[in-house]
């Protein structure tokens, strides 16, 4: 038993010194932002779309607003003008009659991935060599902007943003913050310097239009669960040289209700639980917060050694919630309420419940249901829209 709790012991350092190291990537990547502004490259923004999300109109208006001089190509691609999101994107066309905007439709998706058939059918009419697809849920920023055109400028191929979660009421939009601000981004720093985060997240990424070519084409990830996911991992192995941006995405997921954010939630679970099934398998073993609990619970239960273990349990504790509290101000530059800080006590023991609800195969998003194949390729079994 003492040789148990040993390990569990050594086990709870060593996540401790990951957390650690992890936050000092994310200080020396995310402290520095941009210094004096060059001019914008000629870009293509594109933008798919398919129904309402909650702040679908400021995240057109934040496109303007972050480009006031107006070099970026902007295509709204959606399926058809009887999405609820036709009337807010024409608008917002119409409110610039000078800037370069098209609301592009695409036709109906077929046996396609409907985000990936909205990306390949509006990508011919890009101007540019240098496209940027940005989910309809994302704020564009002016320093974001910029990053992206420094990145190319410095010789990057693809280049993306990390999501990080804007700022949002409720137990739901709690969640949410914590799902992407305080697990997919703790180690985000720490895998690129790595050179194991080699994949775009689809909130922001851009790509040049040789490097999609060389990829395969955007049409090889139309049956992608994760097209982002795929289309990252082959441009990265086809050579690619890829960067992440010192700037966030702020992204705004739609409806925080406890039940949608559940639905969300488990929804990226199954998708993991397909793509990367060791790594997912792995996870709960990964919790700094699962592991101190535990180490608490059984050196108490056994009393072996137990107040030193306990303070290390502490430590581990008390460091999960120090490290999000900077890690918010160095990437977002803003905090949550200090009382949110607290769940990350439990945030990691309360995760394994998500967790477990990734082991099926289908998953049901905006009136399509999907079945999920080993490595991430979808199958589209009904559309209700």
């Amino acid at each position: 038993m003492t040789l148990l709790i040993a390990l569990l012991a050594a086990w709870v350092g060593l996540l401790l010194l990951l957390l650690y190291a992890s936050l000092a990537a994310t200080l020396a990547h995310f402290g520095r932002r941009p210094g004096v502004p060059a001019e914008l490259l000629p870009m293509t923004l594109l933008r798919p779309v398919k129904g309402l999300d909650d702040a679908i109109e400021r995240n057109f208006d934040s496109l303007v607003e972050s480009d006031p001089e107006g070099r970026l190509q902007i295509l709204i691609a959606m399926e058809s003008a009887e999405d609820p999101a036709y009337g807010p994107a024409c608008a917002f066309a119409a409110r610039h009659p000078g800037r370069d905007i098209e609301v592009v439709l695409t036709g109906p998706p077929g046996d396609r991935m409907g985000k990936a058939h909205n990306m390949i059918e509006a990508a011919p009419r890009a101007k540019h060599d240098l496209l940027i697809f940005s989910d309809a849920d994302t704020r564009a920023t002016g320093r974001l902007l910029q990053e992206t055109s420094d990145a190319f400028r410095r010789g990057c191929d693809a280049v993306y943003g990390l999501p990080y979660h804007a700022p949002a009421g409720g137990v739901g939009g709690l969640w949410f913050m914590l799902a992407f601000n305080h697990f997919f981004c703790v180690s985000a720093a720490l895998a690129y310097l790595c050179g194991q985060y080699r994949f775009c997240a689809g909130a922001w990424m851009g790509y040049t239009r040789s490097a999609l070519q060389r990829a395969g084409g955007l049409e090889r990830f139309s049956h992608e669960i994760a097209d982002d996911y795929a289309l990252g991992r082959a441009a990265a192995k086809s050579g690619a040289r890829v960067g992440l941006l010192r700037e966030p995405v702020l992204v705004s997921e739609t409806g925080t209700g406890l039940g949608e954010t559940y639905r969300h939630l488990r929804k990226w679970c199954v998708m993991g639980r397909w793509i990367m099934p060791a790594a997912y398998a792995a996870m709960p073993f990964l919790g700094l917060g699962t592991a101190a609990f535990l180490l608490w619970a059984v050196s108490a239960s056994w009393r072996i050694h137990q107040e030193a273990y306990r303070d290390l349990a502490r430590l581990a504790l008390v460091s999960r919630v120090a490290a999000g509290l900077i890690q918010d101000f160095a990437i977002a530059r803003r905090l949550m309420p200090l009382p949110a800080y607290l769940a990350l006590f439990a945030a990691d023991v309360g995760s394994l419940f998500v967790w477990a609800s990734g082991f099926r195969r289908r998953i049901e998003w905006r009136g399509t249901t999907y079945r999920i194949h080993p490595g991430g390729r979808a199958e589209v079994l009904s559309r209700t829209i």
